[in-house]
Order: structure tokens, then sequence, then C-alpha cells
């Protein structure tokens, strides 16, 4: 047997050790089987058994999934279920049939082909992890176009491998297998499998390129979902050596749980808010036994690739009070949609762009399509009634947009009040501060919302002109970067000044270091992934803010990221020894 390490990308922390199960996969047919027109109207009936099959199921697993894990885990079949419900969808593979008398597994098969070459078009990861999700309804209905034997397992706990695992694939075996960790050949951060085993505490590890051609059932897999690596059938050696990480790791993972019931505050008693960065509803509960205390961002563009149309004002509506409900009465900061540019969304014809990251996107699309963005105002103005939902307005440049905004929104709310429709009067409004201009005008920007969010990721690219998924100049993006650390402190110390409240959103905020370099700043208020919260919380309470707030002050005399970062360390790690303890996942 041979020993090979692999590098991907590690999605859920944990350690996973024992024999790889292959996963199988439904592979689409690329033969095109004809039928004479007579029997058109026969195929249509098979078609829709096969879909009204395939309905059957998915609310049979969704129930299943309730039951053993809780509702939380089993929001991937409601957007499921509204995907197979979708007249259009059903529509196209109507057509195909009818006007290439041809069979269903075709229709599906062209089907699926058109949404894989939208979705791998796209630039971002999100809505590229979402194609996942047309291709599970679109597998299971072709699954259910025959009657395939299941093989039943051994009853041993392994390692699941799989190309691409399908969201409710993945559910489903999770809640009836005894899954140690997930390897696959494809995903991201963002995709719904990447969710879903952070949620049920189950190590994986994606984007390994080849996996399922360098395995086979019964292989002896490690899988290290903090760093991304994997290792197939490793020596004794190597084996011991991860037993005593996994065991570190364990031990790491009940402080966590310790941490996010206790309080947010530091050691001199300043208050501080850890909040969550999600994209569906459903991981509300998931964000709050982390010791969320509020969702920062939530992002609503997934919204529209539930649904091969455009969502109505009843499709948000439906999302956005969900969300409010569950969350409160905590904050929910919905970010209107940030679509356009490399974001294209098979609903929409948006021309490609030289440069899309500097193109039509964010808050200008919705300027430009402003039927759109109203729908979506309209929406989560109907969702502010329990006075928990504030907005948030995605790469603003300009005070214009700003004006702009506001003229809408004031439309909506007369519109509101005409038709005496309840929502939350005093709603506040405010602003992702992503593009240098908008930076260096916080002053004027304060006047005009109720509170500004700083998007870390964006504003740093931006800022230091660095493209930081770019291999050749990643190097280059440096969170400590003087004058990054510099515009930070300024927009934070312009809008408390206003009296505005302001949230850090970005990789930053779910750093220890940095969200106490941020602390030192004055930042309350940290928005990340759920799963980050804990060591967060953990690192920001084992400090005290005025001592923090002085180092940090005496870092910003020196010339380069490395001497910053250095400097605060040594002298945090004097100051409070276990400042760091669980601030590393290993």
């Amino acid at each position: 047997m041979d020993f090979i390490r692999l590098k991907g990308i590690g999605v859920s922390p944990g350690i996973g050790m024992g024999e790889v199960i292959l996963s199988e996969r439904v592979i689409f047919t690329t033969r095109k089987e004809s039928i004479p027109a007579s029997q058109v109207g026969e195929e249509l009936k098979r078609l829709k058994r096969a879909i009204e099959r395939t309905r059957r199921q998915l609310i049979q697993i969704k129930a299943k999934i309730k039951e053993k894990m809780g509702e939380e885990h089993a929001f991937i079949f409601d957007a499921h279920l509204l995907i197979l419900e979708d007249k259009s969808l059903y529509m196209s593979l109507e057509k195909i049939i009818k006007e290439e008398k041809a069979k269903a597994e075709w229709a599906l098969s062209g089907v699926n082909d058109k949404y894989q070459k939208v979705f791998e078009s796209i630039n971002d990861e999100y809505f590229r992890q979402r194609k996942s999700d047309i291709s599970d309804v679109l597998a299971k209905i072709y699954g259910n176009l025959g009657h395939r034997k299941k093989k039943k397992g051994d009853g041993k706990k392994k390692i699941l491998v799989a190309h691409d695992l399908l969201p409710s694939e993945a559910a489903s075996k999770l809640s009836q297998e005894n899954i140690l960790a997930i390897a696959m050949d494809m995903g991201g951060q963002t995709s719904h499998t990447a969710i879903l085993s952070r949620s049920l505490n189950i190590p994986a590890a994606v984007g390994l390129h080849n996996i399922t051609q360098r395995v086979k059932n019964g292989d002896y897999l490690i899988v290290d979902g903090t760093d991304g690596e994997v290792i197939i059938n490793p020596p004794l050696a190597i084996r011991k050596e991860f037993l005593s990480k996994k065991e570190k790791y364990n031990n790491y993972r009940r402080e966590l749980k310790k941490t996010a019931k206790l309080s947010a505050t530091t050691l001199d008693e300043v208050r501080f808010s850890p909040l969550a960065n999600i994209e569906l509803p459903e991981e509300v509960n998931l964000a709050r036994s982390f010791g969320a205390e509020g969702i920062g961002l939530f992002r609503s563009e997934f919204i529209f690739l539930q649904s091969s149309s455009l969502p109505t004002e009843e499709d948000h509506f439906s999302i956005y009070s969900r969300l409010a409900k569950q969350a409160y009465p905590y904050p929910v900061y919905i970010r209107t949609v940030d679509i356009g540019g490399e974001k294209t969304l098979p609903q929409l014809k948006i021309e490609k762009e030289p440069n899309p990251a500097l193109g039509l996107r964010a808050i200008r699309f919705s300027l430009k399509n402003r039927d759109l963005f109203k729908i979506q105002l309209r929406a989560i103005l109907r969702a502010s009634f329990l006075k928990n939902v504030r907005i948030l307005i995605p790469m603003i440049t300009e005070i214009e947009e700003i004006g702009e905004v506001k003229l809408l929104f004031q439309e909506v709310k007369e519109e509101f009040e005409a038709k005496k429709i309840k929502f939350d009067e005093n709603i506040l409004l405010g602003v992702m501060i992503e593009v240098p201009a908008a930076a260096a005008i916080t002053d004027f920007l304060a006047k005009e919302v109720d509170y500004l969010s700083i998007g870390t990721n964006d504003l740093i690219q931006y800022y230091l002109a660095v493209d930081r998924s770019n291999e050749f100049v990643s190097y280059l993006y440096k969170p400590f970067h003087p004058s990054v650390l510099r515009l930070i402190k300024f927009i934070v110390e312009t809008a408390q000044r206003e009296g505005k409240d302001v949230t850090v959103c970005g990789e930053m905020a779910a750093d220890p270091l940095s969200a106490m370099v941020l602390l030192g700043f004055g930042l309350t208020k940290f928005s990340m992934n759920p799963i980050f919260i804990p060591r967060v919380k953990k690192a920001l309470r084992s400090i005290e803010y005025r001592t923090v707030k002085d180092i940090v002050s005496e870092a910003l005399g020196l010339k380069t990221a490395q001497e910053i970062e250095e400097y605060v360390i040594e002298k945090i790690l004097v100051k409070y020894p276990h400042a760091f303890l669980m601030g590393q996942t290993t």
C-alpha cells in the first residue's frame, strides 16, 4: 500500500481516522435516446412520476433528519423542495423531451449541463458552490426514473470519500451511517456539505482534486479538517502522531463549548459582541450554540439560488421573517443583494465585464435594477416587525448612493404607511466600508447612516491592490500592514466621534490576534463564521482592554507588518501567557 499525503482545503476542523467508503455517484447520460412522437406523452408521465417519487423522498429524509439531528440540520431540503417545485425547471425538461423527442434521462442531463456551465463561469466561490443544489435535485430525479437497489453497509465507522458530495446525500448519509470524516475532490468553504459538516462536528477536507482516484474501499485514511491535509495509508508512527493531535483537538473543543456559554467581557469588564456571518437562516441555531449574540451579516444572495426564476417578494419575506424570529431578541443585519460583475446568476442576463471586481456589483447593481431592489427592501421592511432587523448596504463608494437608497427606502415606507402594513419605523440603515474611497469619507458617511460595518477582506484587497487568491502576489496581502491598521483605526475613531456603532466583518474578526488589535482600536462588535466565535471569545476574555489599547498604540509606530505582529504577540504573551492557548486549533 502506498503512503500518500494530499493537501486540500480544511472546511470543518478536527481529525478523523479510519477506513474509506467511496460514495457512489449518479452519472448523467451522454447518449441521446430518441423516442417516437407517440411516446412523448408517456415519457412526460414517467418524468412526473420520478419527480413525485423524489418529492416524497425529500420530505421523508427531511423528517428523519429533523427527528435525529434537529430542525437546523434539515434546512437543505427546504431549498431542494423549492427547486423541485419550480415550474420553469419542469418546463425546461418538458421542452427538451417534446422538441428533441428524447428520453427524460437526456433532458435531465441537458438541463444539468446548462446549470453547471453557468455556475462554473462565476468567479465567486460561494455562488459557484450553489450549483450542487440543482445537480442534487436533478440527480435524485434521474435515479428515480429507474429503480436502483441500494447496497447495505457493514455498520463500521468509516471515512466518506466522494467526488462532489451532493447536499442531500451528505445529510442522509450522515444521519444514517457512522461517518468519521469527509474527504472530497471538489468543494469549498461555502458549500452546503462544508456547512453541514461544521454543524455536525464532522472533520472535512475538500478540494483534493483526485482523491477518489487515489483510494479504494478499505484503505486507511487520516483527514485533518483543520488544515486540509489527508494522508492515505499512513505508517504506524504517523497514525500515533495524529492520535495525539486528535486528543489535543478534542480537549480544545471541550474548552470551546464551555467558552461559548461564558459572558463576552474582557478581564477589565469591557463588553464585546460576537456576531455570526451566515448564508442560510437555518444556521441561526448553530450560531447561537457557538455563542453568537446576533447575526452580523446575512448574505441574501443565496435566495436567488433556490429557484431558476427570480425570487418574489414573498420568497424574500419568508426567509427574512424566519431569520428574525429565530434570532430574536438578538439583532440581524441583512446585507442587500451583492450580485453583479463576476456573480452572474442564471435568472439575470448580466453582461461580462473586463474587470468585474471593479464593475457593476452590489449597490451599483441594485440601483441599476431598482424594481428588484425595491422588492428586497419591501420584504426586509415587512420582516422588521420584531424590531431586531437591520439593513446593510454593500460596496458604497459615494454619498450620492446613500441618497438614492434613502429615497427608495422612503417610497416603500410611505407605501406601507398608506396600506397600514406594520414595520419597524426606526429600522437601522448601515453601510459596508469595503472601498478605500468610502473609508476616506467615513466622517460624511457616518452622518448619513445609523452604523458602519468594515468588510476587511475586500477593503484590504482594494487598499493594497492585491488579489489574495492570486498565488503570485498573495504574500502582499497583509492585514497588519501599517497602512491597513491606520486606515481601520481612522474609520473606527471617526465613526465613534459621530456616535455611530462599527462592526468588523471579515477574516480579521475571526483571527484571535487581529481581534485583539481591533479591540485595541475600540472595536467591540466582531462578525465571523460561527465556528470561530468561541476561540475569539476565549482570546478576548483573556486580556484587558486598557493594556491591549496601549500595546496597539505603540505597535502603530513600527514600519512593517511583521514587526507589528511580532511586537503585539510578544507584549501580550508577557502580560497574558494564556491569551493564545485557545487561539489555535492544534
